[in-house]
């Protein structure tokens, strides 16, 4: 558990790393270009690690719902949304609205698939992200 706990982690801060070279790759290039280059080297990369690492899977794609490769293009929405904002509102401020975001998303994903129950902790923690966000206005 505790292993799983710190590579999330430091998938998080993979993000925020990321977001932030994005960012700075969008002042130069825009938006759209810069997210075009985020996935085009993450393809190359991945496509050599599945070459080398993990080829057996590639059989089971044809098993796979059309639908589920939907994922790639909200991904790189994500990626020409959140390389707009990160130079123009801050990283803070930035990784506050999107965890924000995806706490709220979450949540709903879950109540409306019904795989999570009702707890008061949960739109709570949510709060104490918004709270975050608002609070963070006043660090200038």
């Amino acid at each position: 558990m505790l292993s799983s706990v710190l590579i999330a982690l430091a998938g998080g801060a993979a993000v925020g790393m990321s977001r932030s070279i994005n960012g700075r790759l969008t002042m130069d290039r825009g938006a759209f270009r810069a997210s075009f280059w985020n996935h085009f080297i993450g393809f190359l990369l991945l496509s050599v690690f599945v070459a080398l690492f993990a080829r057996d899977g590639l059989v089971m794609l044809g098993q796979v719902p059309a639908w589920a490769f939907t994922g790639g293009m909200v991904g790189a929405v994500f990626v020409a949304i959140s390389s707009y904002v990160f130079p123009r509102i801050g990283a803070a401020r930035s990784a506050l609205l999107i965890i924000g975001g995806q706490m709220i998303a979450g949540l709903a994903i879950d109540y409306l698939r019904g795989t999570a129950h009702f707890h008061i902790g949960q739109p709570a923690g949510v709060g104490l992200i918004l709270l975050g966000i608002y609070l963070t206005r006043f660090s200038r």
